[in-house]
């Protein structure tokens, strides 16, 4: 292994790569059984060195860093420090009368126990170490994949949100510009209504629709019709529009029919509905007539509304 491999697997023990770079490595690992080996050896020998005061400050903070703060590696930490101390004392029974030999490094301690150490000893710490160093590498590389997916699920959820509440900001946005142009329609309208018409030319009625049933008292409106008049305009005024749609018809109060619309839709005001419409002034003869508005109903039937009665006069 290369100082290079050994710098570049020391920043992913220790959380020190980009994004990018832990996912490059965790497939070279996964992918690559010598080099997940000497990852596994690598952090075996780090714990070994740290347990035995042997990484310089600076290692020593970040090693403290990454593995004090994640309670997964914590405890690897402290295994690893009562398997150094598990070991001093096997490998000082071991080597009792040789106190030239010194152990410079986990491994080499290891390599004692298996060969001059009890045998059940060496065959239990040397499987518990090993098997116990690439559980904590293989969990440790799956927590970091883990937890990446998670960042990008929650990036992905983030900008959903962040699209459903401009997508939200544009309907409301889109809502109160139609209410615009509605008011502003209904002030046309109402200025329209302001302006002076022709002399002579048209002639108009507002009436207020009742119950259908309802009993008026008092005179009825009149419409007064002159000579110049081509054109007479009724609207008939409503506080509810609870039909799709309605059927107008005017009468006079002999029963001759002037008027008669089928499926007539009104206009909206603030009011409520006007039904607006407008006959030649000689379909109209004096005398006395009854606007008869009714509504369908979904299946189609229709429904008596409201009737309003009013007066024609010609001077």
């Amino acid at each position: 292994m290369t100082n290079s491999d050994e710098i570049m697997m020391t920043r992913y023990l220790f959380g020190e790569l980009s994004e990018a770079e832990q996912a490059q490595m965790e497939e070279r690992y996964f992918a690559d059984r010598p080099s997940f080996n000497r990852l596994v050896q690598l952090e075996t020998q780090l714990l070994d060195d740290y347990a035995r005061g042997r990484l310089s400050a600076e290692m020593r903070e970040r090693l403290e860093r990454t593995y004090l703060h994640n309670p997964n590696r914590r405890g690897r930490l402290k295994f690893s420090n009562a398997l150094t101390a598990r070991f001093d004392e096997a490998a000082a029974s071991a080597a009792a009368g040789k106190s030239g030999s010194r152990s410079t490094s986990l491994w080499f301690r290891i390599w004692s126990l298996l060969t001059g150490g009890p045998k059940a000893l060496r065959f239990t710490m040397a499987v518990a170490l090993l098997g116990f160093a690439s559980l904590s590498v293989w969990l440790f590389i799956e927590s970091q994949r883990l937890r990446r997916e998670l960042a990008r699920t929650r990036d992905t959820q983030s900008v959903q949100a962040q699209q459903q509440r401009e997508a939200e900001r544009q309907l409301a946005s889109e809502r109160g510009r139609g209410q615009q142009l509605t008011d502003e329609v209904e002030r046309l309208r109402a200025e329209a209504k302001l302006l002076p018409e022709p002399t002579g030319r048209i002639a108009s009625l507002l009436l207020i629709a009742r119950e259908a049933r309802g009993t008026e008292t008092g005179a009825p409106p009149t419409l007064i019709i002159s000579r110049q008049t081509t054109q007479v305009r009724l609207e008939l005024r409503r506080s509810e529009n609870e039909y799709k749609s309605y059927e107008l018809g005017l009468q006079t109060a002999g029963g001759k029919e002037v008027l008669h619309r089928r499926h007539f839709r009104p206009m909206s005001v603030k009011s409520g509905a006007a039904f607006v419409f407008t006959l030649p002034a000689s379909q109209v003869a004096p005398g006395d007539y009854m606007l008869m508005l009714k509504g369908y109903t979904p299946d189609g039937a229709l429904e008596d509304v409201s009737q309003s009665l009013f007066r024609v006069e010609k001077k």
